[in-house]
């Protein structure tokens, strides 16, 4: 069973960090995301992204295994070990996964320069807040099931 991970419709400040001398340990802080708009599971990243699948080991994988899997897809897309890095600790590891996949689903001819360009370009978003993973995963929900217009195909009537 995949789990789904919450895409915060802006990308919000991190909760401050435990405070260690106070004695609170050394244990994350509970996950809250008040922005969520939608939730992508692991299963519905595989369709809206299937680039993704090649680097998977498993046909239902967990969140770590598609942040291991969008490293190798990082190198095919052109995107740097270093701008990777600075993805995940700016957007946390699954939303960077989630933002590499989304580059992975666009056709060439959207990149102005190349998807490492773009995703340089989502990266300097996510550090000034202004970042939108929620809104773009549901133009590719929408692009996933649009149907195709009829145009002049259509038959006229006898």
């Amino acid at each position: 069973m995949d789990e789904a991970v919450p895409i915060p419709e802006r990308s919000q400040t991190p909760p401050n960090p435990p405070d260690r001398a106070a004695g609170q340990g050394a244990e994350k802080p509970a996950r809250t995301d008040s922005g969520t708009v939608m939730r992508l599971s692991t299963a519905e990243l595989m369709v809206l992204a299937p680039r993704l699948r090649v680097y998977l080991k498993t046909p239902s994988p967990a969140w770590p295994e598609i942040v291991d899997a969008a490293d190798w897809l990082r190198g095919e897309l052109g995107v740097s070990k270093s701008l990777w890095g600075e993805a995940c600790v700016a957007m946390g590891r699954e939303q960077a996964a989630i933002a590499i996949a989304i580059v992975s689903a666009k056709p060439a001819a959207h990149f102005r320069s190349t998807p490492g360009g773009y995703f340089h370009g989502m990266v300097a978003k996510a550090k000034t807040g202004e970042l939108n993973l929620g809104r773009t995963v549901w133009g590719l929900r929408h692009a996933a099931t649009a149907k195709p217009h009829r145009g002049s195909s259509r038959p006229t009537p006898s």
